[in-house]
């Protein structure tokens, strides 16, 4: 049977039955997530702990019909997923995608049974929410003069796109229904130029900053010592609470140079004011305060494990892992703080299938990380894969660089297990790129899973050629100009 996720028990016994009756119930001493699945020749049983896992059972038996046309196989299924947080990331600053272009990644989403949308709404190239307190955000922040991204896009042309609250509620609606919760990313203090673009005064100099229309890692940051800075993430954060009801709220955290906030007298003021040794302390210090905002609330935090790079972040905070060069994402998780693996080798899906193939996602452990102790491989939480969109221009794009890799991530995020069969999941990919094309969503060819070395070289080299613009050699070099 071709499902992905593959349930974590089959019993088949090597029948096939027709067609019956569908029986539901809810069984309380089940897991919330946990179902069964019975099909003989009385009918077909689902049962789950909760209505969610009752869907999760539905999900599983309309693959089988998918699959198994007439007669159905004569099987017994129990299945509960292993990690409790499953989560895709979209990010629409860089490009836009419209309503129903999210809902189709949504559709696609919920059937490889993802229950977490990290929505990715702020950037240096754009917010892409609108703030009804304060509408500079998105009609003056949510706009560009351009777009440059790598080599390739040469766009002088204005880019200027944002969500209404009613979309905004559309969107979480639509995935209610579909037992996904959405998890809004504000991000700061860094990737903020978009903010400021449209609130200069919260920049440490206080000079106009423009929106950022290629790939990047900038120095404008939020202004950590000043209070308005704070005013304005609270606003932003009781208008996105309003709309996305759910558990989360990430804030970000990630690729914050320090640089402007050294040479900032209210940041130096601040880091004095509170006993602080440094500005990886007054970031760390800056998160907790919208953390323990967002707590009153009935909040939980997510940060990009940079965020914690100060050694002061709460503890209650959970660290989105993918790229850790100081090992703090390890060390809070061996002391039993949440962390969730979306490591960027191999878990992003914008990185061509040359350098990521699907075979190395699929294969992939989140809890085979150097150094996590028993403690800390528990401390895991979950996994995501989120699709950056620098050089991704429209949606059959997207599709395709998502789809295999995310049925992988998928696998791993429901079953964990650790003996994996490549040959049988290929096999069930096909058929599900199949079922999403029906659903008006593309995927990669096959031919383009697992290239060839040669291949594989080829794309590493044009995608890192791609990305060397000079805009992008200045970064790497910290100098303003290049001669």
């Amino acid at each position: 049977m071709n499902i992905i996720p593959k349930p974590q028990k089959i019993t088949f016994s090597g029948k096939y039955v027709p067609h019956g009756s569908v029986t539901e119930s809810v069984d309380a001493d089940m897991g919330k997530e946990e179902y069964s699945l019975n099909i003989n020749r009385d009918g077909v049983f689902l049962k789950g702990g909760s209505e969610r896992a009752l869907h999760y059972a539905d999900i599983t038996y309309k693959q089988i019909l998918r699959e198994d046309g007439n007669m159905l196989p004569e099987c017994e299924i129990s299945d509960k997923p292993v990690f409790s947080y499953r989560g895709f990331m979209v990010d629409v600053c860089r490009h836009f995608f419209t309503v129903e272009e999210i809902k189709k990644i949504i559709d696609a989403a919920a059937m490889l049974k993802f229950n977490y949308f990290h929505f990715h709404l702020s950037d240096d190239q754009g917010f892409r929410a609108e703030i009804k307190k304060h509408p500079e955000l998105s009609l003056v922040g949510g706009s560009r003069e351009g777009s440059h991204f790598g080599k390739k896009e040469n766009d002088d042309s204005v880019y200027s796109h944002f969500y209404t609250r009613a979309q905004l509620k559309e969107i979480a609606e639509y995935c209610k229904e579909r037992y996904i919760e959405v998890i809004p990313e504000i991000d700061i203090p860094g990737h903020a130029s978009a903010i400021l673009q449209a609130y200069p005064e919260l920049s440490c100099n206080k000079e106009q900053v423009k929106a950022k229309t290629s790939q990047g890692i900038f120095k404008d940051l939020l202004c950590a010592g000043n209070p308005a800075t704070l005013k304005l993430i609270y606003d932003i954060l009781d208008e996105l609470c309003d709309i996305f009801p759910g558990k989360y709220f990430h804030l970000g955290g990630d690729e914050a140079p320090k640089d402007k906030w050294k040479k900032c007298p209210k940041c130096q003021s601040k880091i004095r004011e509170l006993g602080l040794k440094n500005e990886e302390e007054l970031h760390c210090s800056l998160v907790n305060r919208a953390a323990e905002y967002l707590e009153k609330k009935g909040r939980r935090v997510i940060c990009w494990n940079e965020a914690a790079n100060g050694g002061i972040l709460d503890k209650n905070i959970t660290l989105a892992y993918w790229l850790d060069k100081t090992g703090v994402s390890v060390k809070r998780a061996n002391e039993g703080c949440p962390v969730i693996i979306e490591k960027f080798k191999p878990y992003y899906a914008d990185y061509p299938y040359g350098m990521y193939p699907l075979k190395d996602v699929y294969m992939f452990d989140p809890k085979s990380i150097k150094g996590l102790t028993e403690t800390g491989k528990k401390s895991i939480v979950g996994v995501e894969t989120p699709i950056w969109t620098e050089y991704i221009t429209d949606f059959e794009r997207l599709c395709y660089m998502c789809f295999p890799r995310w049925f992988a991530v998928a696998d791993t995020a429901w079953n964990g297990r650790d003996e994996k069969n490549y040959r049988e999941f290929r096999l069930a990919a096909k058929s599900y790129c199949d079922a999403l094309r029906k659903m008006g969503v593309s995927s990669a060819p096959e031919c383009d899973w697992d290239e060839s070395p040669q291949k594989r070289l080829r794309e590493t080299l044009a995608f890192a050629d791609n990305l060397m613009t000079k805009n992008m050699l200045r970064q790497l070099l910290n100098v303003e100009e290049l001669t």
